[in-house]
């Protein structure tokens, strides 16, 4: 977030010099430098979320930069901008504040993805196998030879909480991106009262 709206902001070498960074990370494969990193840091919560932090920042920030930008070229903005606002206030009260949808969306997609990381890697024997954790249980069902011998109930619960949890991320960004955007507000609505419509024909029919 911070990446995206400095890049919108401030343009020229701030734009060029972040954007560059940002294509760099987005070049190095995420699941390999994820795996290396994890696997030459001690084992841990911190080093989990320090390695997804790394790996995970550039997509986000490109797709929140595109949005500023947009935003960025508003009037509201610039009438901000000739009052003699600081850049710090004009980012986070009048940029941000029109960016919260994708923000919010953003935010969910990251969570989605560190959950199925942190299992990902706990399931490799990256994370501290003595934390109880549904990517451990897999690692250690995978030790134990479970799916080999057919002891499902060591693993399915743990997969189908993780699947759970992931489908129950995106519905709940499915339902923020349809409550921000008006074009997808108007068309539920339009479908409901035609519905609606329909069931009063069927029952005066």
């Amino acid at each position: 977030m911070l990446v995206g709206m400095a890049c919108a902001y401030f343009g020229r070498i701030v734009d060029d010099v972040l954007s560059l960074v940002t294509n760099i990370f987005l070049l190095v494969p995420g699941v390999p430098l994820l795996v290396i990193l994890a696997a030459f840091m001690p084992p841990g919560t911190a080093t989990v979320i320090l390695v997804l932090v790394v790996t995970g920042w550039a997509g986000s920030a490109r797709v929140l930069r595109a949005q500023a930008k947009s935003i960025r070229g508003k009037d509201f903005v610039a009438a901000s901008v000739v009052t003699g606002e600081s850049a710090v206030r004009i980012m986070f009260r009048e940029i941000l504040p029109n960016m919260a949808s994708v923000v919010m969306t953003t935010l969910l997609g990251c969570v989605i993805f560190g959950i199925g990381a942190q299992a990902g890697l706990e399931f490799l024997g990256l994370g501290d196998a003595s934390v109880v954790s549904w990517g451990t249980n897999l690692y250690w069902a995978g030790n134990d030879g479970a799916l080999m011998t057919g002891a499902w109930w060591v693993f399915v619960p743990s997969g189908l909480c993780i699947a759970l949890v992931a489908f129950a991320l995106a519905m709940a960004n499915y339902a923020v991106d349809e409550i921000t955007n008006p074009r997808l507000r108007a068309r539920r609505t339009k479908t409901t009262k035609t519905a609606k419509s329909s069931t009063t024909s069927l029952k005066k029919g």
